[in-house]
């Protein structure tokens, strides 16, 4: 019983995941490309036309659709990404997510910038002078899960 308290005690310092450095790196299709395959995740089959996705562990599901708790979309055609992170663990809804914890050091270091609603949903965007990327990066928690989304310059 000890083993197993002091395996779960170690597994988030083990686990991959993404970064502020990360996020802030992703500048164009290649460098999304280059964060999120080196954070282990693996292309899904089922993407949308003009959509590049990507899932940390994929369940493949031919009938539900395929399931992950942390996607990463790119749409070329609009130079934007999403990130998505479920906020859902073994033990509950958790706090301490790396949406969460890149979202602290956003708050950090970056400056508010304006309220974005983006199909009927408000996110808070920031401007980041570390940042690759053209625009503004927003933040919203919907249904346990947070979204990070890109929003090129307008």
């Amino acid at each position: 019983m000890k083993k197993l308290i002091l395996l779960l005690l170690f597994i988030p310092l083990i686990s991959f995941s993404q970064t502020y450095k990360d996020v802030m790196s992703i500048k164009d299709v290649d460098t999304f490309k280059k964060v999120v395959i080196e954070n282990n995740y693996e292309v899904n089959d089922e993407a949308g036309e003009g959509l590049i996705a990507y899932g940390y562990k994929i369940v493949k599901d031919s009938i539900n659709g395929n399931k992950s708790s942390k996607w990463a979309f790119y749409k070329p055609e609009d130079d934007m990404f999403v990130l998505t992170f479920s906020k859902e663990s073994f033990f509950g809804t958790s706090d301490e997510t790396e949406y969460d914890k890149i979202y602290d050091v956003v708050k950090d270091k970056c400056s508010y910038y304006k309220i974005i609603n983006n199909e009927g949903t408000d996110f808070v965007t920031y401007s980041c002078p570390e940042s690759s990327y053209k625009g503004k990066l927003g933040f919203v928690v919907m249904d346990d899960t947070g979204i990070i989304m890109h929003f090129p310059n307008e």
